[in-house]
């Protein structure tokens, strides 16, 4: 079963003029229960973003990340590589390994709780700006405009300079 990508991440950032890079994206409500010996026992609910084109996983607190019923902007769609099993098996693992970069993690256990039913597939914008990336969910800009214009090729010509 082919999973349909609805709607996208509302932006945290003016979207502005394109052109625009659609990237699959799942939202994966988490619970996760920490107990150790050497931190206090903690309960956290977070939202995971999982890339479906690369897999990459980001924790977010879960009122952050919105989800938007209307269209996304035209622009260059991407296809998703990881299925909708796959990125739930991401967000589990960057919840059993959250808080696992000291010493002190070998006496820390995570137990985490996905909740299968609320899985949001949706898209995350992009947009170009010259040689830039920018996120329009966190603002953040990549410097790879360029090089993500060469790969994708129609629509982007204008923004790939021409060697003389």
């Amino acid at each position: 079963m082919e999973t349909v990508f609805r709607g996208t991440i509302s932006p945290g950032t003016e979207i502005g003029e394109g052109p625009f890079i659609l990237i699959p994206t799942f939202l994966v409500p988490l619970e996760v229960f920490s107990r150790g010996m050497m931190t206090r026992t903690s309960y956290s609910f977070f939202t995971a973003m999982v890339d479906a084109v690369s897999g990459s996983v980001s924790l977010h607190p879960p009122k952050s990340l919105i989800v938007s019923e209307k269209d996304p902007p035209e622009g260059k769609r991407l296809e998703p590589k990881v299925s909708c099993q796959l990125a739930l098996d991401l967000a589990e693992e960057a919840g059993r390994s959250m808080g696992k970069g000291k010493w002190t993690a070998a006496f820390r256990y995570n137990s985490v709780m996905l909740d299968r039913e609320k899985v949001r597939p949706t898209w995350r914008v992009w947009r170009v700006q010259g040689e830039n990336v920018i996120d329009t969910v966190t603002g953040r800009s990549e410097n790879l405009g360029t090089l993500v214009a060469a790969i994708l090729g129609e629509g982007f010509a204008g923004l790939v300079p021409k060697d003389d």
